[in-house]
């Protein structure tokens, strides 16, 4: 039910584990941010970006198609300088790459890219990113000077060349970070990396349990559905499920609070953002005792225990002698 729910909702808020630079200062918009194709070699297919200029000026388009790589925590995108990759072109054209076109103001084009593989294609993964630098001209009213502004949007496409569509992801559990021993008034932190050792990008699915004898409630953590790509490791993101009956509630609300004028959509990023995170912190009031964490990342599970003691009250028992004593010579020097 709730990573039924993780799906529904959060792909709104959190798009994908891959971040798209935006080109705010122009207000050009493109969608989709990210898509994940299947192709098989000898076969073909069409892929519709749409790009939107929602701002004053007209702009100047420049295609471009670059391979990226994600970083081994966040999922961020990082771009290379070029790709070798000739079965993917606009209109089919590979002509077209570099070739600058116009959009208007308020005009949404849709742009259709081809991908047609050889039947001698091998099996892979691709990870491309096609770039629209969009420039314009805009006039500085005191002095008439040209200036020009830039920026680069950008739709990435994760291409599975494939015989088949069957997943052949694999997650595996690569670090499971936390204490073995900590002290009862500061609670413990953890995260966890996972990595991806299958064919093709895959979702992260399942959990973080926490319990504690002799108390039966278990606290579960679920784990945010983001793509790993094969042979990346990514950072496990997760959000308690208190919070996802909270959000769930938020969600309910959402005819009341747009009908009286709020920015539901805000509200529910915002939320999201604060809740749904990498690195956890489990506190309570007083812990102690032991507290046995499982994670589960498909089939995958791994346990380990942290050791809750109070520490500080232990350190101050033993500090107290000592303090006496300390005040005791101080009262008999100021009594001479």
């Amino acid at each position: 039910m709730f990573l039924k729910f993780l799906l529904v909702l959060f792909f709104v808020a959190i798009s994908s584990p891959i971040q798209v630079q935006a080109a705010s200062a122009l207000d050009l918009k493109i969608y989709p941010p990210v898509a994940y194709l299947s192709v098989k070699p000898g076969a073909g297919i069409n892929h519709q970006i749409k790009l939107k200029n929602e701002g004053l000026y007209t702009l100047d388009i420049t295609p471009a198609l670059v391979d990226f790589h994600t970083d081994e925590k966040l999922g961020k995108v990082l771009l290379e300088q070029k790709s070798d990759f000739a079965y993917l072109n606009l209109d089919g054209d590979s002509s077209k790459w570099g070739k600058s076109f116009t959009i208007k103001p308020g005009e949404e084009l849709a742009l259709n890219f081809v991908i047609a593989l050889p039947s001698e294609a091998q099996y892979e993964e691709r990870y491309l990113s096609i770039l629209f630098q969009a420039k314009q001209l805009s006039f500085a009213s005191a002095s008439a000077k040209e200036t020009l502004i830039s920026a680069v949007v950008a739709s990435n496409v994760v291409l599975l060349i494939n015989g088949d569509e069957q997943n052949r992801g694999e997650l595996t559990i690569e670090q499971f970070f936390l204490p073995k021993v900590v002290d009862s008034f500061t609670g413990f932190s953890f995260s966890a990396l996972v990595k991806n050792i299958g064919f093709n990008a895959t979702p992260i699915e399942g959990h973080i349990k926490i319990s504690h004898w002799p108390n039966q409630e278990v606290e579960i953590y679920q784990l945010y559905p983001d793509m790993v790509l094969a042979g990346n490791k990514r950072l496990v993101r997760a959000m308690s499920e208190a919070d996802l009956k909270a959000l769930e509630l938020l969600v309910e609300s959402e005819e009341v609070k747009t009908a009286a004028g709020e920015n539901f959509a805000a509200q529910k990023e915002k939320f999201v953002n604060e809740k749904l995170r990498s690195k956890f912190i489990y506190k309570k009031s007083f812990l102690i005792g032991a507290y046995d964490l499982e994670l589960k990342v498909g089939d995958d599970i791994l346990q380990k225990r942290v050791i809750a003691l109070p520490f500080s009250l232990l350190f101050i028992a033993l500090l107290l002698p000592f303090l006496s004593w300390i005040v005791s010579i101080l009262s008999k020097s100021l009594k001479k």
